[in-house]
């Protein structure tokens, strides 16, 4: 995305004149307009009380041949704006004015407007700033819901802030993105009042074509992109670009220059940069021995420290987990659960599912499964997929101690309807056993045979049905010539399926039930080999007990699904 920006040379005038076009991306891009709908009548209506749509005041502003200028001037004081609310209101008065007179449509100056008669108690001028804080917040969600799929459009990066503080919400961190679908997009990392970091995002892409348009008419020669910009707005301290940077770098394993354009950005607090900077560091202290790794350690312990008091779970779930590993010392490995509950508390639903595991297993915690299903199933009904896989395997592994959760069964069935292959695959086990559903082997096959259609290429899905459907004890379910026609397929497609030993085993086992004994004791022999290179000790004796049955005669026969 903004490979090209990392080192770039180009002359003076032309950096000056990017500077320029840098701000802009504040902007949308100008349209034409009707005479009868320019923005100064229309932004004299509407400050005279007259009906005018928010929409069409937007519109006539970007359009007004006075527009680049207007913006330059109205971003500085809409910040400023946001940065009086607390301890200045009366300040707010003239600048809520100076930024109105400026654009009628901004959130900012109404906010501050707001906040200024409120104070001084004009109960009248309140209600008129309040009125269109209303209406220009309900334009703004119009059609979008601040997700990554459905994100605010606005007409700068200090509207999306302002809108922010509006709902009191307080940001505390920024990213830029660009997608095939958007192609600038920005991330902000908002705190409630109460509760969890959000994530909302905010569609700046008529900003970007803005710039774009204006380099054309500037230069027909010089090309442009977002990720020019992103540079651009990264060397004018805009910590959003900086992050930006750092997590492109960091993705292509450009360490320490990740790390001077993510520690350039935490200046500012913006505690996503903090988060990408403590992986930065913790990912180098892989490489690294002695003192060089613990000293790389101790930055990405800084980093998440800072992002865990401001409030990321994202922080908690990552510090709590090395601390469970015992990175920190022994001293540090109850801290590691503590942090993990304290995610959870924040809906963190990885945190959920982690001491969802301890609790099954009593790992650095009391072994409680009761517990267990308790975090299980508040992950489930926050729609974590892998959370509602997870529990289903966990309620199947303990089926003879508790009850098999209805609930379980209903969110199964509804991931296998967004076609998620373990979804059915594990539906499949159900119905075969009855467990938590009425026997149906019929239904059973079913759902081991829609698994591997929809995932015919993972292994693991393919090698689960065909070991179920060839070595099973019920009757009724047993399909050798299927588990042996998807796995021949795996294993003479995926390189790396054909080196797993336990892959091989079922392979071989799908060979020997359809008679093929020949051909199963030659591919037991591979799987033999293969988990003698890889030192799978606890397995090569099972896999040598198949051998022998194999070269025996016989069929391999278990209890399962």
């Amino acid at each position: 995305m903004v490979h090209r920006t990392v080192s770039m040379k180009c002359p003076l005038a032309s950096f000056a004149r990017m500077l320029t076009l840098a701000a802009m991306l504040f902007v949308s891009a100008c349209q034409s307009i009707d005479p009868a709908d320019e923005y100064g009548p229309l932004a004299a209506a509407a400050a005279a009380g007259n009906e005018v749509a928010v929409a069409d005041l937007r519109r006539a502003f970007l359009a007004d041949p006075e527009f680049n200028e207007r913006m330059q001037r109205l971003a500085p004081l809409e910040r400023q704006a946001m940065q009086l609310l607390a301890d200045e209101p009366l300040k707010l008065g003239a600048i809520g004015s100076a930024i109105l007179d400026i654009y009628y449509g901004s959130v900012a100056g109404h906010y501050a407007l707001l906040k200024f008669y409120e104070h001084v108690e004009v109960d009248d001028g309140a209600a008129e700033h309040r009125v269109w804080l209303e209406r220009i917040d309900a334009a703004i969600r119009e059609r979008a819901d601040g997700t990554r799929a459905g994100p605010y459009h606005v007409v700068s990066a200090s509207e999306a802030l302002a809108f922010l503080r509006v709902n009191e919400l307080t940001p505390v961190g920024s990213m830029y993105h660009s997608t095939d679908e958007v192609p600038f997009l920005m991330l902000v990392i908002a705190r409630p009042q109460e509760g969890r970091l959000d994530n909302v995002y905010f569609d700046l892409t008529e900003a970007y074509r803005a710039v774009e348009v204006s380099i054309d008419h500037a230069d027909a020669d010089e090309t442009f992109s977002p990720g020019v910009l992103i540079g651009y707005l990264a060397q004018r301290d805009d910590s959003a670009a900086q992050a930006s940077i750092g997590a492109y770098l960091f993705a292509r394993d450009q360490y320490d220059a990740a790390a001077d354009w993510l520690t350039a950005a935490t200046r500012t607090g913006n505690i996503l940069a903090n988060l990408l900077l403590a992986r930065v560091y913790q990912t180098r202290a892989d490489t690294l021995e002695g003192k060089p790794h613990g000293d790389a350690m101790d930055f990405a312990l800084e980093h998440y420290l800072h992002a865990v008091v401001v409030g990321s779970d994202e922080a908690m779930f990552a510090l709590g987990g090395l601390y469970l590993d015992g990175d920190y010392g022994a001293d540090n490995v109850a801290s590691g659960a503590a942090l993990l509950k304290q995610a959870a508390g924040l809906e963190n639903t990885d945190a959920m599912v982690w001491l969802a595991h301890l609790h099954s297993v009593g790992t650095h915690v009391d072994l409680d499964l009761d517990a267990a299903a308790d975090y299980y199933r508040r992950a489930c009904s926050l729609g974590d997929t892998r959370a509602r896989l997870q529990y289903a395997r966990f309620l199947l592994i303990h089926s003879e101690q508790r009850e098999f959760d209805p609930d379980a069964v209903e969110w199964l069935k509804q991931d296998a309807k967004l076609d998620e292959p373990e979804a059915m695959l594990l539906l499949g086990n159900l119905y075969a056993r009855g467990v938590g559903v009425s026997t149906s082997y019929r239904r059973s096959l079913r759902w081991f045979k829609d698994a591997v259609s929809n995932a015919p290429d993972d292994a693991n899905i393919v090698n689960e049905v065909a070991w179920a459907l060839t070595v099973t004890n019920l009757d009724r379910l047993r399909n050798p010539d299927y588990a042996l026609r998807i796995m021949e397929r795996i294993m003479t497609t995926d390189g790396q399926a054909r080196q797993n030993p336990a892959y091989l085993d079922t392979w071989a086992a799908a060979y020997a039930a359809n008679g093929k004994f020949e051909r199963a004791i030659t591919v037991q022999v591979e799987a033999v080999s293969a988990a003698e290179a890889l030192e799978q000790v606890e397995v090569i004796e099972i896999l040598r007990e198949h051998l022998d049955a194999f070269e025996n005669g016989q069929t391999i026969i278990d209890a399962v699904p």
